[in-house]
């Protein structure tokens, strides 16, 4: 067992050293604060209420910024290891192809928590700034606690999305394909919780018992990413949710990302790489 975990590591490692080298998270640090530098010109203009803008702004330039690394960096690593060859000089050492997958997932988890940490450095920079600069009437309510909730749901948002990608690169051939699996992946989890309120209006109750139930089980294969956005409490006096609240979605998210990532693993280790 210690020498399976010291092989993943070895290959995250070298996975992360990849991504430095090719200065990914260099180029989206300088999106990033290009992206909000931008941003703050505009503040001025808003009229009331600038700590809600201010901060829904600065998680919206986090994700963004995490999912470009996601379907321009994550999706193109784990094809180009299959495209070049190098998934066969991996597996001609003594890694397995389990362990090969966990080490790709792991790596790239590793470049993602680095990119959000500096991203949400910037960003809480970037709202005390702003805070200090406006009345207090216009930006009440800041608190880093959960600013950290806030980072950390993006953040397990983007594990989900990683879990995905790397089960459809298990699966599919191609970088191309999988960045398009991955885009409607995404788009049918955004749509469904909007098309379960839209039907729940529209039809009548006997159908709709049976509609909701059908919806709310696609939501065990295309789960609700609101469940894991808390950005609103950063900058808001809401009332606080209850534990139940806050750890629920975190537990459910962690075990969606275990099992797709089993299915992941088996398919690797049945997958004919010629």
């Amino acid at each position: 067992m210690l020498n399976q975990i010291r092989r993943i590591l070895a290959l995250a490692r070298l996975i992360i050293l990849d991504g430095l080298r090719r200065h990914a998270l260099i180029g989206l640090v300088l999106f990033a604060f290009a992206g909000t530098t931008g941003g703050l010109l505009f503040f001025d203009f808003i009229p009331r209420d600038i700590g809600r803008a201010s901060n829904d702004f600065i998680f919206s330039i986090i994700w963004l910024t995490g999912f470009i690394f996601l379907l321009f960096h994550a999706v193109q690593v784990m094809a180009w290891d299959n495209d070049r060859g190098a998934l066969h000089t991996y597996l001609a050492r003594p890694i397995s192809r389990t362990e090969y997958a966990l080490a790709l997932y792991a790596g790239l988890a590793a470049l993602l928590l680095a990119l959000n940490i500096i991203l949400g450095t910037l960003g809480w920079a970037v709202l005390t700034f702003i805070k200090g600069s406006v009345a207090a009437v216009y930006f009440q309510h800041l608190s880093l606690p959960f600013f950290l909730l806030a980072g950390t749901g993006l953040f397990w948002m983007q594990l989900v999305i990683l879990a995905v990608i790397l089960l459809f690169s298990s699966a599919v051939r191609g970088s191309f394909p999988v960045l398009l699996l991955t885009l409607c992946y995404y788009f049918i989890c955004s749509g469904l919780p909007v098309v379960r309120e839209a039907l729940n209006k529209k039809l009548v109750e006997g159908s709709k018992q049976s509609l909701d139930a059908l919806l709310k089980w696609l939501t065990a294969i295309f789960p609700d990413f609101s469940w894991l956005d808390f950005k609103t409490l950063a900058a808001s006096s809401d009332q606080t949710p209850v534990a139940a609240q806050l750890t629920l979605p975190f537990a459910l998210s962690t075990l969606y990302i275990v099992i797709v990532m089993w299915l992941a693993c088996i398919i690797y280790e049945r997958r004919d790489l010629q």
